[in-house]
């Protein structure tokens, strides 16, 4: 004899999804916390890379680094937490998981507005720099501008997604 609770009963798929994906996220986050701990916080001086760069020629950019660390740190952690609360089908989970979507938002919208009005244009003159063959710089400019609005784009895309799909889903009591 068959004892699963019947299929109304179970948790909703679509919620496993984005509690998938939101430990997948949640994580990356987490990690990326060790780097953005020693970007932010340790002496830039010895430091190298693109963003130490940024970093060091922009004082107000380092600034707003390091203002947006512990926001992106409780963000990765309530991420986190909530896609493994939306796995068990936790209605408190659900209403964190919209706040953290909310949140998402945002910050994808700041972000991408950092992004266009800094990052990119000096991603931008730095790749430039590095290109020798004066054939290739039109494509390496087209190529870096792309995958900047591609990337400002999918990250607001990302959290508005989940914010309507975790709104327009209710969770189903397993018992």
């Amino acid at each position: 004899m068959d004892s699963s609770p019947p299929s109304s009963a179970q948790p909703n798929a679509l919620l496993q999804i984005i509690g998938g994906v939101f430990i997948l996220f949640g994580s990356f986050g987490l990690v990326s916390l060790l780097r953005n701990a020693a970007l932010c916080f340790a002496p830039l001086e010895g430091q190298t890379g693109l963003m130490a760069e940024m970093m060091r020629g922009n004082d107000s950019y380092a600034a707003t680094m390091r203002a947006l660390f512990l926001p992106g740190a409780l963000y990765a952690v309530v991420q986190f937490v909530s896609g493994v609360g939306l796995l068990r089908a936790s209605r408190l989970a659900r209403k964190a998981a919209i706040g953290c979507a909310f949140y998402g938002i945002v910050a994808a919208v700041f972000t991408g507005w950092l992004t266009v009005s800094y990052t990119l244009p000096f991603t931008l003159a730095y790749t430039l720099e590095q290109v020798k063959n004066p054939d290739m710089v039109n494509t390496t400019r087209n190529v870096t501008l792309a995958s900047g609005y591609i990337g400002v784009a999918l990250g607001v895309l990302y959290p508005l997604t989940a914010f309507i799909l975790l709104l327009r889903t209710k969770v189903r009591s397993p018992f």
